[in-house]
């Protein structure tokens, strides 16, 4: 229950000798917790971004604290902004409330889960699917994405018992899963690229005045070594939904095992390796998401919105931006 959420997520950045009653909602949706002899009014955010926590925020009364799963960088400078105090379940949490003050970073929680009780790069990839519009039947996923019955069964399942998509019959020809709420599986599948994102990477440097059409022509000589890639994050936005104003850093997804072909695959289009250097060469994070990336524009591959919508989201406040721009356009 939200409510359970709300309560342990206090208690777990608070010191352990610190009692945390159980929380109440009021009328207006609001959960009160009692911390210690202080009530505090937490609103609940079902996605941490900037812009619905400043649309939030314009609800009265006003909440002492601001919480989601996970807060982007852009919503706790929104919070910070506005003088109010936020959390999330990661243990990052910044308020200052009478008496009860916290200022901690996120705690990385190690994976020791069995991979069918969390998620995974093929689960990651079959939910890119789901959200572009495949249907949830194994034989549709299998289509798109390539990956075996027994891959897309247990990713099914997986998403299912996290509530995530819902099933009419548990097998026959009503099994197929439909999505619960689009705007939380998407939440979700950000939260697990975020946090299952590799240190694979390389940067080059390039002297691009127009973008898209640098990476024209260096993806062309990938083409002529049969070498996949796909754009991600603002340079896929820029082609998807356009904006103004250019987001950094640029990356793209190179067909890599790691490193060494990472920088193979950098010197076969050209490009020489500079610390700091503008555009960022990653190895694909799955076989799923390289097969789902296609041409959106003459010569321009992407990955599948979803992942440049997560890719986005780690780049600052106005990657936040173009990433809910992004959303917007491509949910409409």
């Amino acid at each position: 229950m939200l409510t359970d959420r709300v309560a342990q997520g206090v208690a777990a950045v608070l010191p352990p000798r610190v009692a945390v009653s159980s929380t109440a909602t009021d009328q207006n949706g609001d959960l009160l917790v009692r911390v210690a002899k202080q009530r505090l009014r937490i609103r609940w955010l079902e996605r941490g971004s900037a812009s619905l926590l400043n649309a939030r925020l314009k609800d009265r009364p006003r909440p002492d604290l601001l919480m989601a799963a996970r807060m982007s960088a852009a919503a706790q400078l929104a919070a910070t902004d506005a003088g109010v105090g936020w959390l999330d379940e990661t243990g990052a949490a910044q308020f200052a409330v009478g008496t009860v003050v916290v200022s901690r970073t996120s705690v990385s929680v190690p994976k020791t889960a069995h991979p069918v009780n969390r998620w995974t790069f093929a689960t990651l990839g079959i939910t890119e699917a789901l959200i572009t519009g495949v249907p949830g039947t194994v034989q549709a996923l299998r289509a798109a994405t390539g990956a075996s019955p027994s891959t897309i069964g247990l990713a099914l399942n997986f998403l299912t018992r996290t509530g995530l998509l819902t099933s009419q019959a548990a097998r026959g020809r009503n099994s197929g899963r439909s999505i619960t709420d689009p705007s939380r599986l998407l939440e979700a599948y950000t939260d697990a690229v975020t946090n299952a994102r590799g240190t694979s990477s390389l940067r080059v440097g390039v002297l691009w005045r127009d973008p898209l059409e640098g990476l024209l022509q260096i993806g062309r000589r990938w083409d002529d070594q049969q070498l996949a890639w796909a754009a991600t994050g603002a340079l896929s936005a820029a082609a998807l939904a356009p904006l103004q104003t250019q987001v950094a850093p640029m990356i793209v997804y190179v067909e890599a095992a790691g490193l060494a072909t990472l920088a193979a695959a950098a010197g076969a289009a050209g490009l020489k390796l500079l610390e700091g250097g503008r555009l960022q060469l990653r190895p694909f994070p799955s076989p799923i998401t390289a097969r789902l990336s296609a041409e959106v524009s003459p010569g321009l591959r992407s990955v599948p919105w979803p992942r440049a919508y997560a890719d986005l989201r780690d780049t600052g406040v106005r990657g936040e931006e173009a990433a809910e721009h992004l959303r917007e356009m491509m949910q409409a």
